[in-house]
């Protein structure tokens, strides 16, 4: 009976993807079908309110993974509720937001189910905070979210770039200045990855920032709430003769 009311719950969570649902694969790629995807997102609009949304991502098995309310959806601002959980089912985190800002209770979990954090936030400031261990005991409060960094610091990363540019010649030739930004990601061991040119003054500038990038270092990972996760970076290289 258990298989049976399985199979049905996945059939309809099948029926109901739309063309508003995006495949995504375990790198979160976008893919065409849910047969080579590791979740499923589905939009639901407001018809008070059609700036306002509800994104919720699916697990392909039809457990919820995240849901994540918009006060304008095409600006991705949070306002409302962000919500995870494990694919157990088991609620991982639950965030106030409000105008993009973290504005209220800041709850992580264990998959055990018991509290691992309890923040209180104001205007994305964090007012007051306890964490526990996974038995329930409480711990030394660390930060929820920590950005990914340069090793040895914001500092070292500025050497790093005035030491390795080397200015193209024609360049240079013409006197050619402004900023290029790049974009990768750090990943959780700190390796850099899917680096890209956003902005670039010429062609030669920005292959020369690319190259520049593809041999920097490990970085320190970013983390959240403990754990080193993958995040997009944009770093302003300012180019200018001296």
């Amino acid at each position: 009976m258990k298989k049976i009311l399985t199979s049905l719950f996945l059939l309809q969570s099948l029926i109901t993807l739309g063309q508003d649902t995006t495949f995504y694969d375990n790198d979160w790629n976008k893919v065409k079908a849910i047969q080579h995807a590791t979740y499923y997102q589905i939009v639901l609009g407001n018809q008070a309110d059609t700036n306002r949304a509800t994104e919720k991502v699916y697990f392909r098995s039809g457990q919820i993974k995240r849901q994540v309310d918009f006060s304008v959806y095409k600006d991705r601002k949070q306002d409302g509720k962000f919500k995870e959980w494990f694919e157990s089912g088991q609620i991982r985190k639950d965030i106030d937001y409000k105008e993009d800002k973290k504005n209220g209770q800041l709850l992580t979990y264990w998959e055990n189910g018991k509290l691992k954090r309890v923040d209180k936030y104001k205007d994305d400031k964090l007012i007051e905070g306890k964490c526990m261990n996974s038995d329930g005991t409480e711990t030394t409060h660390f930060e929820y979210q920590i950005a990914p960094e340069f090793p040895g610091g914001r500092n070292k990363l500025f050497q790093y770039l005035g030491k390795e540019m080397k200015y193209p010649k024609q360049s240079r030739k013409n006197k050619d200045e402004g900023l290029v930004l790049v974009n990768f990601i750090v990943n959780k061991d700190g390796e850099i990855s899917n680096i890209k040119i956003v902005q670039s003054v010429t062609a030669e500038l920005a292959e020369e920032a690319l190259r520049i990038v593809k041999e920097m270092p490990r970085w320190e990972p970013g983390m959240e709430d403990g754990e080193a996760v993958k995040v997009s970076y944009v770093l302003p290289i300012r180019v200018r003769l001296i």
